[in-house]
């Protein structure tokens, strides 16, 4: 016990010296000699009040002299090769050493005496003939010139062609480039973005798409991608075709857009056209079309043909349960029955019925939508019919305005079959080769 109290102790006695050492090396090195900082103030007040004559009268006369060449020798006053220099003023430190300091006017100096002049800052971020002293300087906007070349734009002028003899109103423009390799045959056609489109729904928005295609030569069509929501696509994308060099200025190119539903299937709501007759294709070449309507055989009927609306519903029939399974999903562009509130509007409901021959079957009827001419219904209607009979039946849709006071009134009807023509024929061939729900839009009719 005694031996490790006695170890403590010469353990603090050492921390003690070393604190004391410490102490004593500060105190000494900070301390203020007076005699020292007297000296060193009389030679500043001698400095500012006397100039540098004040300064040479304690100093040994010395006499001046020049540095000689590089080989050390001393240069004589009277060598005629030497030119006269500036005078100059001895200034002796010891008796050992001394230097001289030429006596010469400029900016920062006045008389005999100097004054050193503090850097000023300069005024302004930048100027044309100073440097950026960092990376880090900030950058002042009113020594931007907005007007320099390295700020403007590239603005390419759109070449809007105008289609010639092409009936209808215009659904938006489309931008699209060709080039040709003759060599390979190959026909570039690259689908830049298109312009100002019309929605076809009553939304506000749409989902396009295009097919592109060359006419009459390539039977082919390609697609590109669906762009979600909006009016103003940019697709980006290229198509090559292969076409023979004799054949390329008889070709069309044709570019088709389609609005994707989820439930629609291949409606083609407008087309662009540009025939390659007087196109050099000597180079790349990018235009500008307009999208015109689509001319359709039924909408060219006579203009005492009232328009009716359409309606969308898929089909979906079950070989092994005998089930046929129809989807009413919606309805558009109806036509009005009432007036309310200064408006025309509708309350519409759907009634599908089956026909064996002439003779009605079955009938079922969605929920009745109210006071609108774009009703939403997405109700399935199920059907227990047996696989033998499908070839003799027949499927109408009615839409029917329900009235509150009277009869209800047809708005219009399609009908679909295995003797049906057109859209319908294909809607219901589809049904039949294929398992999955099968959906279209289809005009109704009186």
């Amino acid at each position: 016990m005694q031996v490790y109290l006695l170890g403590v102790v010469v353990a603090l006695g050492v921390v003690l010296c070393i604190v004391i050492v410490i102490a004593a090396y500060i105190f000494c090195r900070f301390k203020s000699d007076p005699a020292k900082d007297e000296r060193y103030n009389d030679f500043l007040s001698r400095v500012q009040v006397g100039g540098q004559d004040s300064i040479t009268l304690g100093l040994k006369k010395a006499a001046p002299r020049r540095l000689g060449q590089r080989n050390g020798s001393r240069l004589k006053a009277s060598d005629p090769n030497v030119s006269p220099g500036p005078p100059v003023s001895p200034v002796v430190l010891n008796s050992n050493y001394s230097f001289t300091i030429p006596k010469a006017t400029s900016p920062g100096f006045q008389g005999d005496s100097f004054t050193l002049e503090k850097p000023q800052p300069s005024v302004g971020a930048l100027s044309p003939t100073s440097k950026t002293p960092s990376m880090m300087a900030r950058l002042d906007p009113a020594q931007l010139d907005p007007s320099a070349h390295m700020y403007k734009e590239n603005h390419t002028g759109r070449k809007l062609s105008a289609d010639a003899g092409v009936a209808g109103p215009s659904l938006g423009i489309i931008n699209f480039s060709l080039k040709y390799n003759p060599e390979m045959g190959l026909l570039t056609i690259r689908l830049i973005q298109a312009r100002e489109l019309h929605p076809r729904e009553f939304s506000g928005t749409a989902d396009p798409y295009c097919k592109i295609s060359v006419v009459p030569h390539s039977s082919k069509m390609l697609q590109s991608k669906v762009h979600r929501k909006t009016l103003c696509p940019e697709f980006k994308e290229s198509f090559v075709f292969e076409i023979p060099e004799p054949d390329i200025h008889r070709q069309t190119a044709r570019i088709q857009l389609f609005d994707f539903d989820q439930f629609s299937r291949d409606e083609c709501i407008g087309t662009a056209v540009l025939a390659l007759t007087n196109v050099d294709l000597t180079e790349k070449v990018e235009v500008w079309k307009e999208i015109k309507a689509v001319a359709v055989a039924h909408r060219q009927q006579s203009d005492e043909a009232p328009e009716l609306g359409d309606i969308m519903f898929s089909l979906a029939y079950l070989p092994s349960a005998e089930r046929l399974t129809v989807v009413i999903l919606k309805a558009r562009n109806l036509r009005a029955i009432k007036l309310l509130e200064d408006r025309k509007t509708s309350d519409p409901y759907i009634k599908v019925s089956i026909f064996c021959s002439t003779k009605r079957m079955k009938k079922k009827k969605t929920s009745t939508k109210h006071n609108t001419v774009h009703p939403v219904f997405n109700e399935a209607l199920v059907f227990n019919v047996m696989q033998e009979s499908l070839r003799h039946l027949t499927l109408e849709f009615q839409v029917i305005h329900e009235n509150r006071i009277g009869q209800n009134e047809v708005v219009g009807r399609a009908v679909l079959g295995p003797d049906s023509h057109g859209e319908e024929l294909a809607h219901w061939n589809d049904m039949i080769s294929s398992s999955k729900p099968v959906a279209r839009w289809h005009r109704l009719v009186t």
